[in-house]
C-alpha cells in the first residue's frame, strides 16, 4: 500500500517569480501526473467525440481568463511553468478549471463562535468534494507554506501546480474555505475564483480585510466562502455582480452549495449533471442534496458546544461526507492550528487526522 500523503509543509518564499520557480522545480513530475489525469478523463468523455477537440475547448476556455489574472500571479505562473518545463496553458488550466467546469456542488462547511465552541475560541471545518480525479487528488494532496514578499504568510491545502487557494489559513488567523454555489450568472470577465481567495489570504490581516480583498475583484462563478478568524466567522455568498453576507446564528454558521441569503435567492442556478466516470450518483448533483447536507450540519452541530474532534466527526457523518470528499480540514484560528484528514480512499474525513501547528 502506498504511504499516506506527506503533509509536511512545502515551503515557498520570496517574490512571485521566486515562488513559482521553487514550486515548479520541486513538483514538476507531480504536475505532469495531474495533467495526465485530466487527459485520461477527456479520453473517457470523448467516446462519442474526439478527445483532442475537448482538450482544445478546455484550454481555449481557460485561456480566456489570462487577461484577468492579477499581474503578480501571472509572474508566478510563468516562472512555475518554465521551471517545471511545462506549457503555461496547462498551469493556467489547473488554476481556473473550477471556473471553466463549475462542477463542485457537494462541499460542506461550518464554523462556531465562542458561544458554541468547547474550546472557547472560533473553530471552522470543511469538506471539499470533487467529482473526478479522486485517486490522483488524494495521492498528490500537498500542504504549502507560502511566504510572499511583502505579504502575509499562509498555509494552503492544494495540489502541485495550484497557486490559488481553496482551503487555507494565514498567519493572522484568517481561515478560508471555498464552496461552489450554483449561480444563474457566470462570466469570463472576472478574476478566477481560487486566485481571488489567494489574494484574500496573502493580503488580509483580519476578517474584514479579507472580505474587502475578495469584493475588490469581480467574480466569475457562484461561491459560498466561509471565512473565520480569532474574532468571528461569516459566509460570503458571491455571484457576478452580487453578494451577501451571512453571520452565525446562536454561535453556528453552515454552508453547502446553494445561496441562503434572501437577496441571493433569485440568483440560484441549476446544478450540473453527473460527469462521465464520476463515482458519485446523479443524486449528489442536486439542489436537494445541498439542502439536505445543510440541514444535517445544523442537526449535528446545533444546540451544543463543539470541539475540534466533534467537528471532525460531523465532517465524517454519512449525511455530510460522500465518495468525492478529498479534503477535510478543521481550523482553530487563534491557535494557528490546522487538522487535516489523510487516507487512501474517499471520503477522506473517515480516516486518520493529523494536527499541524502553523510553522510561522
Amino acid at each position: 500500500m502506498d504511504a499516506l500523503p506527506d503533509l509536511t509543509p512545502i515551503s515557498l518564499a520570496g517574490t512571485p517569480p521566486e515562488l513559482g520557480r521553487a514550486h515548479g522545480l520541486l513538483l514538476a513530475r507531480e504536475i505532469r501526473l495531474l495533467r495526465r489525469a485530466f487527459f485520461r478523463f477527456l479520453l473517457r468523455a470523448g467516446m462519442l467525440v474526439a478527445a483532442w477537440p475537448l482538450a482544445l475547448l478546455f484550454y481555449a476556455l481557460g485561456g480566456r481568463f489570462w487577461s484577468r489574472v492579477p499581474p503578480s500571479l501571472k509572474e508566478e505562473m510563468r516562472a512555475l511553468a518554465a521551471a517545471a518545463d511545462l506549457d503555461l496553458a496547462s498551469v493556467l488550466l489547473i488554476n481556473v478549471l473550477d471556473d471553466v467546469a463549475n462542477a463542485l456542488p457537494r462541499c460542506s462547511a461550518l464554523a462556531v463562535t465562542p458561544r458554541a465552541s468547547a474550546t472557547g475560541g472560533v473553530l471552522a471545518g470543511r469538506n471539499l468534494d470533487y467529482p473526478l480525479f479522486l485517486e490522483v487528488l488524494l495521492r498528490q494532496q500537498r500542504l504549502f507554506r507560502v511566504s510572499p514578499a511583502g505579504g502575509v504568510p499562509f498555509l494552503s491545502v492544494a495540489w502541485p501546480g495550484y497557486v490559488g487557494v481553496c482551503t487555507g489559513m494565514n498567519r493572522a488567523g484568517v481561515a478560508l474555505s471555498q464552496l461552489t454555489a450554483m449561480s444563474r450568472r457566470t462570466t469570463f470577465r472576472g478574476v478566477p475564483v481560487a486566485l481571488r481567495f489567494r489574494l484574500a489570504l496573502e493580503r488580509g490581516t483580519h476578517l474584514s480585510a479579507a472580505v474587502r480583498e475578495i469584493l475588490a475583484h469581480p467574480a466569475t462563478i457562484g461561491n459560498n466562502v466561509l471565512l473565520a478568524d480569532p474574532a468571528g466567522a461569516l459566509v460570503l455568498e458571491l455571484a457576478p455582480g452580487a453578494w451577501a453576507c451571512r453571520r452565525p446564528v446562536a454561535g453556528l454558521l453552515t454552508a453547502t452549495n446553494h445561496f441562503q441569503a434572501p437577496e441571493m435567492a433569485g440568483l440560484r442556478g441549476r446544478f450540473p449533471r453527473r460527469p462521465p466516470g464520476s463515482p458519485l450518483s446523479p443524486g449528489h448533483f442536486t439542489f436537494a442534496y445541498s439542502v439536505a447536507r445543510d440541514r444535517r450540519l445544523q442537526e449535528l452541530a446545533g444546540g451544543r458546544k463543539l470541539s475540534p474532534r466533534e467537528i471532525m466527526a460531523i465532517l465524517a457523518d454519512p449525511g455530510i461526507a460522500n465518495p468525492g470528499t478529498v479534503v477535510s480540514a478543521v481550523f482553530a484560528p487563534a491557535e494557528g492550528t490546522l487538522w487535516l484528514a489523510r487516507g487512501h480512499e474517499t471520503p477522506v474525513s473517515r480516516h486518520r487526522w493529523g494536527e499541524i501547528r502553523a510553522p510561522w
